[in-house]
């Protein structure tokens, strides 16, 4: 009884057994290194060291990793279909925790995505909440201010009627008034008549008289007379262009500003000049050369 009770547990304990712990185990009974298998198999020791540690990712035993396990476990006399059951039996664990550990995010996503909309929908009720107290209280002082308007109409009418009878008083006043002004205004058209007869009287008298009015010469008024054409500049004292550039001859200039004047003359024969109504002399440049003039 107990060596078949030890022999169920073996046969129970070895499916247990990842792929690369057997593979592992049979190689160290034969005596073998992982050179010697990498060396058979044409596979790098560090493969060979992944294969017996069970470092498998879930892409290389679903290709070719299942290749290697198939000829490493030829090479060492062990039965192929065990091998890969305990790989397959090794993946499907592995799958089931990571669809534990999927699921478990999930959840925690979820949760933490309910608490996000919880929240936001608290804030929406606290917006909406305030946005109807707004409105309330607003209405509120809408009808409270129409019931105030409506109240003081009546008064308003009462205070007005009394003053018709007024009215009708300075209405009466008016027109009597207007009467007046009418008179007052025939008085005033026959005192007009008579006054422009006077003003005719006067306008033919003055017209007999006329005054000589003589024109006051104009103070730093400078006036230039060109009989032929001749570039000038005029600059005065607060170093402003009065005037520059070429003036043809018949032209006359009339300039004023603030004295000194500073006047530059390309053909002096061809210009006069006077300055506060007296004649400028100008006989003593050259004709043909440029004259430079400070006036006064």
């Amino acid at each position: 009884m107990n060596t078949e009770h030890d022999t169920k547990t073996q046969e129970t304990v070895a499916p247990a057994l990842e792929a690369g712990t057997l593979l592992k185990n049979k190689r160290e009974s034969l005596g073998l290194t992982q050179k010697q298998i990498s060396d058979r198999l044409k596979l790098r020791v560090t493969l060979i060291q992944q294969i017996e540690e069970n470092q498998f990712e879930s892409d290389q035993v679903a290709t070719f990793m299942r290749g290697y396990i198939r000829s490493y476990a030829k090479y060492v006399n062990l039965d192929e279909k065990v091998v890969l059951s305990a790989l397959h039996h090794a993946g499907d664990a592995q799958h089931q925790e990571q669809e534990m550990l999927s699921f478990s995010r999930k959840t925690k996503t979820e949760k933490h995505n309910s608490r996000i909309m919880l929240l936001t929908w608290s804030i929406f009720a606290v917006i909406a909440g305030i946005s109807s107290l707004w409105w309330w209280q607003n209405q509120q002082q809408d009808t409270l201010s129409q019931s105030l308007v409506n109240a003081e109409r009546p008064e308003e009418l009462v205070a007005e009627e009394p003053l018709t009878p007024e009215l009708d008083s300075l209405a009466v006043i008016e027109s009597v008034d207007a009467l007046t002004v009418v008179s007052a205004a025939e008085s005033s058209d026959t005192l007009t008549q008579v006054e422009e007869t006077q003003a005719a009287a006067e306008v033919d008298s003055a017209v007999a008289e006329p005054e000589v009015v003589t024109p006051e010469p104009v103070a730093n008024q400078l006036v230039m007379q060109f009989s032929a054409d001749c570039w000038i500049q005029v600059k005065d004292a607060a170093g402003n262009t009065l005037s520059t550039g070429i003036k043809k001859a018949g032209q006359t200039l009339n300039l004023s500003g603030t004295a000194p004047y500073k006047v530059i003359l390309g053909a002096p024969e061809g210009v006069s000049m006077t300055f506060a109504s007296e004649p400028v002399d100008l006989s003593g440049y050259t004709s043909g050369k440029v004259a430079r003039i400070t006036l006064p």
